[in-house]
Parts: C-alpha cells; structure tokens; sequence
C-alpha cells in the first residue's frame, strides 16, 4: 500500500537516521552529500512512498534485525595489538547480547585503509586504532557521511574524522611521567633525558610526548630533554635508534617511551650500559613489558583496563547507531600506574587465561 499524502521532512530525517540539513540537501540536489549517502536517502523515500514503515538504519521494521554488526580495526604495536586482541576475545561474549564485535588486526596503512573500505552495507559501526593521516581521515569522514559512527580508541583522530573518543587523557599520562621523572630525577646534577615515540602522526604519542615536556618544562626546569627518539612502535628501530642515543650520551638518566618497541630498548641498555642505570618509564602492561618490569629493566608502567575500553567502545557504538541516548564526544577512561611491586601475580594471570580458554567456544578465532 503507498503512502498517503507527500512525505514529510522529519519523516524522512527519522526513516534515514541523518541529519535535515543532509536530506535537505539531497531533496534540493545541493552539494557536499556522499553519494553513498544521496543512495541511501532516495532509497529510504521509495520505501517510505511504498508505505513500509522502516527505522532509522533505512531497515524495514517489519524484519527487524537484533544483532548490531561492530568492527574493531587496530593498528599498534605487536605487543598491544596482542593485548588489545585478547582484550576483545574475551569481552566479545561477555554483556551485550544482540552485538557482534569482529576484531582485526592491520600492519599497515594501507591495511587499514582496505579494512576501512570493505566494510559490508551491513556493518553498523566502525571503532579503529590507528594514526590520524590525510587519506585515513578522508575515509572516516566518508563513512560517517555514509550514516557510520566512528570511535576513536586510545589514540584521537581530528575531529570530523570520529564520531567520538575512548581511551585515556594521553596528555595527562605525559604529565604523569613527567612528574615521575621529575621527581626520581630532581637531585640529580645536570640530569637529562630522552623520549621515544613511535610515530608523531599517532595523536596518543604525540600528546604523551608533549605532557612529557611541559611538565618537566614548568615544574622541573632543571632536568633537560635532550631527543626524541623515533622508534617506530617496532624493537628493532627502537634498538637503532636507542644504540646511538646511548653511545653519544653515556650520561643519560632517563626515559620516557610513549609508544611500542620496549623489548628494542631494554636490549640497547643491556648492550650499552650508561654510566648509571636510567630512570625507565612505559606504557601498557602486556607480554613484552611485563616480564621487564619483573626483572627490573622497566621501573614504572602507564597502563589502562583493556577490557574495560573494548566494553565502553562498543557501548558508544551501539547508542550512537541507535541515537537514543546522549553521547559524549570525549570519553576518558582512568589509568594506572604500575611497577613491579604490584604487578597482579604470575599464578592469578595464569588461572584468569585458563579460565578464559576454558569459557571460550571452539571454533577459529575471528
């Protein structure tokens, strides 16, 4: 049966999930619409002109779908992309019944673009890791125009590229080892110390690095940063570059890595001793600065609740597809500090994979 009478705006705004400034484009043939999107807005007026009532994904109320289709893209550090996978393994079956999370990982920018691009008509969402380029961000704005929300986890993106954000204040984790290092380090005469990043165009590293400097630039004026190093987020880079550091500088006494490449750096110390042992300062506990912590290599770990943030992200996902309840566009997770002193025992992480491994259903890991 068609629909009686012309449809009206708000009933389109409402069928189509967008915006009325976005339909009223499309109705008066303006300029700055997606085509995916123009598709999208025709196609849910010929089916509202037919008299289908659909809801605000453009589907069909009369074939409700349950299950919210997620996509988490991650591209980090080997490390963390490890933690962060097992992370969302173990949340994915866990509270949120009607929600499928698929979890890849990328090892490229490339990769990332085409993970980006193949998502299926029928993905209700996109959250990603990644670093916050041109071409990447030029994709995200495409899909949100596409009617897809974006998070951005651990690491910000500008904000037309995200819907919203979910990790740690990386700004305030930069003062934190800021103040660390300031205060281990004040009465040492003439200290200096050194950063390394993994790539300036990841947001979280960048803003790490910049907390870093302005703490110890207003509260410890005295302690010199005198490089940045560029690692990477890979152990061999981060060596190269760390070997160098340490053969000009023998008198470094600290550094703060905002990024991946841990297992790189412990070995450029072990080879290259400075005349002191340096202050040592991570992020993220996981299979790479854990057992560096335990041996006393690392001396303080910055790390946030994985699963905690895979749990929020998806959430976010979900309300922003179903624009029911109000979202906030920054969303900070709390972080803590680590040291070998209360790092959760061998045995309890032990007994806590078995029983993951053990809840987990047999089949091929997504």
């Amino acid at each position: 049966m068609k629909a009686q009478g012309p449809l009206s705006i708000s009933a389109i705004v409402a069928a189509t999930g967008l915006s009325r400034a976005t339909v009223d484009r499309v109705l008066n043939k303006r300029p700055g619409v997606h085509p995916r999107t123009q598709a999208h807005v025709l196609r849910v007026i010929d089916r509202l002109e037919q008299g289908e009532l659909v809801d605000g994904r453009g589907a069909s109320i009369l074939e409700p779908r349950t299950t919210h289709q997620l996509r988490l893209v991650i591209q980090a550090s080997q490390a963390f992309t490890r933690a962060l996978l097992d992370a969302a393994q173990r949340v994915a079956g866990t509270g949120a019944g009607g929600v499928s999370l698929q979890v890849v990982a990328s090892h490229s920018d490339e990769q990332t673009l085409e993970l980006i691009g193949s998502l299926s008509p029928g993905c209700d969402g996109l959250a990603v890791v990644s670093k916050n380029t041109e071409p990447l961000k030029a994709a995200l704005v495409g899909l949100r125009a596409a009617g897809k929300p974006v998070v951005a986890l651990v690491s910000d993106l500008d904000a037309q590229a995200r819907s919203a954000y979910a990790g740690i204040d990386n700004r305030a984790a930069g003062q934190l080892a800021g103040f660390l290092t300031g205060r281990c380090l004040e009465r040492v005469s003439d200290a200096k110390v050194a950063v390394v990043v993994g790539y300036f165009a990841y947001r979280c590293h960048e803003d790490r690095e910049i907390g870093f400097r302005a703490l110890l630039r207003q509260r410890f004026p005295s302690i010199e940063l005198v490089e940045v190093l560029k690692g990477e987020d890979s152990p061999e880079a981060t060596y190269a570059a760390a070997r160098r550091l340490l053969q000009e500088r023998p008198d470094i006494a600290g550094l703060y890595n905002v990024a991946g490449g841990n297992r790189g750096l412990a070995q450029a110390l072990a080879e290259h001793p400075p005349v002191r042992r340096p202050l040592f300062i991570g992020h993220e506990v996981n299979d790479v600065t854990e057992p560096l912590l335990r041996a006393g290599v690392i001396d303080f770990v910055i790390t946030q609740d994985l699963e905690a943030l895979v749990r929020t992200t998806r959430q976010l996902l979900v309300d922003l597809r179903l624009a029911k309840n109000p979202v906030r566009e920054l969303n900070h997770l709390p972080f803590q500090l680590v040291s070998e002193f209360n790092l959760v025992s061998e045995a309890a992480n032990l007994e806590r994979q078995l029983r993951y491994r053990s809840a987990k259903p047999a089949g091929k890991r997504e």
